[in-house]
Parts: C-alpha cells; sequence; structure tokens
C-alpha cells in the first residue's frame, strides 16, 4: 500500500514549503497526498475557489492530490482528519500568524503530537533535495528507539546521528578524571546496549552513527543543528529523562523557533 500523507495548507505563499516537502517525498517514496484546507465553522467554504488556488499556486505540482475540506480548530481537524485518512505522516509549516500555523504556539501542538495518530512534520527550510542527514536525539527509551526506526523507514537515504547526552554529576566539585572517565563509560556502555537492543537490519545501522556528547542535551542540539550539517531534527514525544516534556508543552514555541531546520515529532507507539 502507498503511503500516505496529509499536508495541512491555507493555499498561502506560507504554504509552499510543507507543499514542496510532499511533493519531493511524494515523488520519492511515490506516496498519496491529501491537501487539507481547514475552514471556519462560521464560514462556508467555497470549494471551486479553492480547487481555482490550487490550480493557479501549484500547478501540475498539484495534479493526483486529493483535497479534503473540514472544519474547526486546525490542530483537531488535522488530528481528526489524519486520523479518518488513516494517514502514515502529516505535513505542517512553520510559518506563524495563519489559522494553519498558529497551533505550533502554545499548547496546541501538544494536542496535535498527542492526538494525531501519525507523526508530524514541521517544515520551516525551503525544500531543494531529500534529507540527507538527520539528527536523532535520544534517551535511550523505547519513544527515541521509535523516532530512530521512523525516520529509517521515511527516509530511506538519510544518514542518521543518534545523540545522547549524559551528564557529570557535581562536575564542579569532583575535580576527578577518573570519575568523569567511568561515567562516560557508563554511558558508552548504555549506548551500545541499546543500538544492540534495536536489533536493526544491517542497511540501516550502517546509516546509523552513535554519538555521545557530555552535558545538557537542548544546549548539544541547538548546537550540532547550527552548524548547518543536518537537514532535520527528530524527536521522540515521550521519554524517561523529560527531554519530551520540554519539547512539547511548555517549551514548545522554543523549540520550534531555534531549530533552524525542518522537525519530525514521532509520537509514542500505542
Amino acid at each position: 500500500m502507498a503511503m500516505q500523507i496529509l499536508v495541512a495548507t491555507d493555499l498561502t505563499a506560507r504554504a509552499d514549503r510543507p507543499f514542496a516537502r510532499a511533493k519531493l517525498l511524494a515523488d520519492v517514496r511515490n506516496a498519496d497526498r491529501t491537501l487539507l484546507y481547514v475552514g471556519s465553522p462560521k464560514t462556508e467554504v467555497d470549494i471551486e475557489k479553492v480547487e481555482t488556488l490550487l490550480r493557479r499556486n501549484y500547478g501540475a505540482d498539484a495534479e493526483g492530490c486529493n483535497l479534503a475540506i473540514n472544519y474547526g480548530k486546525p490542530p483537531e481537524v488535522i488530528a481528526d482528519t489524519a486520523s479518518q485518512l488513516k494517514s502514515d505522516l502529516i505535513i505542517v509549516g512553520a510559518a506563524r500568524h495563519n489559522n494553519i500555523s498558529d497551533f505550533f504556539l502554545g499548547t496546541a501542538v501538544d494536542h496535535l503530537v498527542h492526538h494525531a495518530p501519525a507523526p508530524v512534520l514541521i517544515v520551516k527550510e525551503r525544500p531543494r533535495a531529500e534529507y540527507g542527514r538527520i539528527l536523532v536525539a535520544s534517551d535511550f527509551s523505547e519513544f527515541s528507539a521509535h523516532a530512530l526506526r521512523t525516520a529509517l523507514e521515511f527516509f530511506p537515504d538519510a544518514k542518521i546521528d543518534l545523540v545522547h547526552a549524559y551528564h557529570v554529576a557535581y562536575e564542579a566539585w569532583l575535580k576527578s578524571d577518573g570519575v568523569a572517565d567511568e561515567m562516560r563509560s557508563d554511558a558508552e556502555k548504555e549506548l551500545q546496549a541499546f543500538m544492540t537492543g534495536l536489533n536493526l537490519p544491517e542497511s540501516d545501522a550502517a546509516r546509523v552513527t552513535p554519538r555521545l556528547v557530555e552535558g545538557n542535551l537542548h544546549q548539544s542540539i541547538f548546537n550540532m543543528l547550527d552548524s548547518g550539517d543536518f537537514d532535520l531534527l527528530a524527536l521522540g514525544t515521550h521519554g524517561r529523562s523529560g527531554f519530551a516534556m520540554a519539547t512539547i508543552g511548555s517549551r514548545a514555541s522554543e523549540m520550534m523557533g531555534w531549530s533552524p531546520v525542518d522537525v519530525l515529532m514521532v509520537r509514542k507507539p500505542r
């Protein structure tokens, strides 16, 4: 069965990037695309006008797309539509101040990711090529494992850096290289056990580079993304370290704001 992609759009220039990313992914994966336009419950949408805008804005690239029109609050409508259509991936934009994209701010992103049945890809950059290098944040939980597997499945040609951060407690007082070395050694063993437990096919394992960083995970991710070496950040939405709670909810706006690359949010497996 072909991959099913749901693209949320308001049919303005702000929606060009998620549309283009969906088109690129659909071409590579031979996927089916559905464009979702969310209207206000107070105003009936002119379907003919929407179809005209589609042809005007996207031309031949819109050919083969299905069109869905629903009414309500965008986060709820997107999640419900994805459930109805059994979508494998939801693609949305990161622009602000429009009814599709404002939901990234505040608690609404919580609703979308926690209720959507599929991973959510937030497109920030203008798509120029397939994702070549992906950063996956890990806390060794089943949720970060699921995020890694999803990235491997969706982007079969990408190289992936799996990053785990460990912290040397009371480092300022320890003043002991031996303790720091021991903690890194323990982290390395845990990372190796995590990778072994994934039991990835050889072809997938060859695309994954496990990496340990000492210090704060959020700051480490920021520094790595800021280097310009990565095209996509992939995050599991739950985890034992509390990383996900800092990602979704109170710090969702912050995370979406400072990430210079697209972000794939992968909900925990049911």
